[in-house]
């Protein structure tokens, strides 16, 4: 169970939209503040979460960007590691499998992006790839399980911490549940609820 302070102030958050919870990248990027201590990495189910209100003792740095793949992320890597975090929670891959790269094309890209993270002695946490809902996009289920079982194996051979938030949000028949979405896609208050439980461990 969550404390009642986490509740607490996930009500507040909920109350005012998970949109208006997260800032602009452009404001977190100011040179004058402190390195993060945890970076939250990835497209637009990250950039939706809104991570410093639920975790408001952390730095946190949210650098979801809306629509990148695994080689959007790959090209303005620099920039990234340039921030200095010391963790970061890396989601990544569901666009590259919609628009049709295939699993080893996007696999490869996020091994490259975790390897130059860890050259630049960023400590790691590999999330696994949130499945969609069926009806929303269909085959690309199938694609997303594959994805994760490669990206699974990799963080075991490396020793990288790994979670992976499928079990608890998707079904084997529907993929990502009506509960956990309001578009087949992105996720819902309720979901974001779930991640930030299952962060807790790992994030502190």
């Amino acid at each position: 169970m969550l404390a009642k302070s986490f509740y607490a102030c996930l009500f507040s958050v909920c109350l005012l939209g998970l949109s208006t919870m997260t800032q602009p990248v452009s404001a977190q990027l100011r040179p004058e503040l402190a390195p993060p201590e945890v970076m939250m990495l990835g497209d637009s189910i990250t950039e939706a979460g809104p991570w410093q209100a639920l975790f408001p003792n952390i730095r946190i740095l949210n650098r979801g960007v809306p629509g990148h793949t695994t080689y959007d992320l790959w090209r303005e890597l620099k920039a990234t590691v340039a921030l200095r975090p010391a963790k970061v929670f890396l989601m990544i891959g569901i666009n590259d499998l919609l628009r049709r790269a295939t699993v080893e094309q996007t696999f490869k890209q996020y091994t490259l992006i975790v390897d130059e993270l860890q050259k630049n002695k960023i400590t790691v946490v590999m999330q696994a790839t949130l499945e969609c809902s069926r009806p929303q996009c269909g085959g690309a289920i199938e694609s997303v399980r594959s994805l994760n079982q490669k990206l699974q194996a990799f963080a075991v051979a490396r020793n990288i911490q790994w979670l992976d938030l499928n079990p608890g949000l998707t079904n084997d028949a529907q993929g990502l549940l009506p509960k956990y979405t309001w578009d087949g896609l992105h996720l819902s208050k309720a979901a974001y609820l779930y991640w930030a439980e299952r962060l807790k461990s790992l994030i502190q």
